[in-house]
């Protein structure tokens, strides 16, 4: 009963934080394509079925996306195509399984959006329950709050409920550290064998995964003798990881199509310009560190705790939690992106480091001092979280509720149109029977009209600014082109 009544209460209070931060217009540029993906069906997602070879994709790549008109027109042929890795933005199928589910039931995409908090609170109960499976007893409890407090309360998880993989992928690698936690302080290879399952199912959600699979390897090695290590077992936990991931997304192993989740973050990397956000990385964690000072004051004395006793055997056990934190912030952590779901990946990891470090130190003092300490911490991350999404409440952008009312009361819906590269995947999921090319800037440059007719160009001003196109384009003005 009494943890019944703490998973209401911090799932309420995260709802509460939750409602300054979601979306509440039309789905945006990510979640178009996630949701045009999704319609495309069941089927077709679970098997990557009409999605491009991957030796076509990899020739497409390297003799047509490296200039921005061939980044243009691959763009045009992927998306008339309907190539659903694409429109996966080349992650694994998972969550576009809960997408088909719940847009059969949600109105709008603020109804879909409002169900997708089922995956941090999942996660929550992941984390709370873990860590009193690792820690029964009073410490238990105290590390269950504390991490409950700063995984749920977070702004980096109120404030990440648009529509993406990242929360769904939180659940699966929380689940396969604690079991990975469990097998360390045991000793047996049942936790092991469910740690890589847990991995499986989290590659088919998220292409970083590769990351748990590195820390999986690194426990096994390290925890060898305790395991018992022989070909036998190895092979078991090789089979049960690919047994998840044929499961959940044969299209993995049979077409390969894992691979293009890599090769498609290359190519942003390296061929696209500031694919995730025009920030810089210095301002990304400084708004980071900011906006949650409690926060990162409990994981740097977490840390400081771990490294000034790395060998104390009461810690040990959260050692994969410390290697995935570190590894995962080295893989993600130098992505310049202002949105909180990029942190997702890592800060999971650093607050159950953190809770249960500090919940190890509050329990050795008397029970009323210790759970008050404990509440005290709780309260002070949930009131820092609120006042800093009072200050930076989601502001909706009514540019692409305007667009979308002009396509429509203007008859624009089989048009030929360029359009403002930001709203090309809202325009082309509201309306898909429209013929699209995107630009970037104020206006289309003289390169944008080239190889179509168009019947209009819209751009990205509020209220919206349409100008109708004659046969041929117009000549541009700017002496700068």
């Amino acid at each position: 009963m009494k943890h019944l009544i703490v998973v209401a209460v911090f799932a309420a209070l995260f709802f509460s934080l939750a409602r300054k931060t979601i979306p509440t217009g039309p789905y945006g540029y990510d979640e178009s394509d996630y949701m045009h993906g999704a319609k495309l069906g069941l089927f077709v997602n679970y098997t990557d079925h009409g999605s491009l070879p991957i030796i076509d994709f990899i020739r497409t790549g390297l003799t047509r996306g490296r200039s921005a008109s061939e980044h243009r027109a691959l763009s045009e042929g992927v998306r008339e195509g309907n190539d659903i890795a694409f429109y996966r933005h080349w992650h694994g199928p998972m969550f576009y399984y809960w997408l088909i589910l719940v847009s059969q039931f949600a109105p709008d995409a603020n109804g879909v959006r409002w169900a997708s908090g089922i995956f941090p609170i999942a996660s929550f109960l992941v984390i709370y329950f873990g860590c009193l499976w690792l820690t029964p007893g009073r410490e238990g409890f105290l590390q269950a709050l504390l991490c409950g407090a700063l995984f749920l309360w977070s702004k980096t998880t109120a404030a990440s409920l648009e529509l993406a993989p990242h929360q769904f992928f939180v659940i699966w690698f929380t689940a396969g550290l604690f079991c990975l936690a469990k097998m360390v302080r045991t000793g047996q290879r049942k936790y092991f064998y469910l740690a890589c399952m847990a991995a499986g199912f989290a590659f088919s959600t998220l292409e970083v995964t590769f990351v748990l699979v590195a820390v999986i390897l690194a426990c096994l090695f390290l925890e060898r003798r305790a395991l018992a290590l022989d070909w036998p077992f190895a092979l078991r936990s090789v089979l049960l990881f690919l047994g998840a991931v044929l499961v959940s997304w044969p299209g993995a192993i049979f077409k390969l199509s894992f691979l293009k989740s890599y090769l498609g973050i290359a190519y942003l990397a390296l061929f696209r310009k500031s694919p995730w956000g025009n920030v810089k990385l210095a301002d990304t964690w400084r708004g980071r560190l900011l906006d949650s000072p409690v926060e990162w004051i409990l994981i740097l004395i977490a840390v400081g705790v771990i490294a000034a006793g790395w060998r104390d055997p009461r810690r040990r056990y959260l050692y994969p939690f410390f290697l995935f934190a570190i590894l995962m912030l080295l893989t993600v952590g130098r992505i310049p992106a202002d949105a909180p779901r990029y942190a997702l990946p890592f800060m999971p990891a650093l607050q159950v480091l953190a809770g249960c470090t500090i919940g190890s130190i509050l329990v050795k003092r008397p029970a009323v001092v210790a759970y008050g300490a404990g509440v005290a911490l709780c309260a002070a991350l949930f009131v820092t979280s609120w006042i800093q999404l009072s200050k930076h409440p989601w502001r909706e952008d009514p540019r692409p509720s305007a667009i979308l009312s002009y396509i429509r009361q203007n008859h624009l819906e089989t048009s030929t149109l360029i359009v403002p590269l930001a709203f090309l995947p809202t325009i082309h999921f509201y309306f898909p029977q429209t013929h699209l090319r995107s630009y970037e800037g104020d206006r289309p440059s003289l390169e944008d009209y080239e190889g179509k007719k168009f019947d209009g160009v819209l751009y990205s001003t509020y209220p919206v600014r349409y100008q109708p196109l004659k046969p041929t384009p117009p000549v541009s003005t700017d002496v700068n082109k």
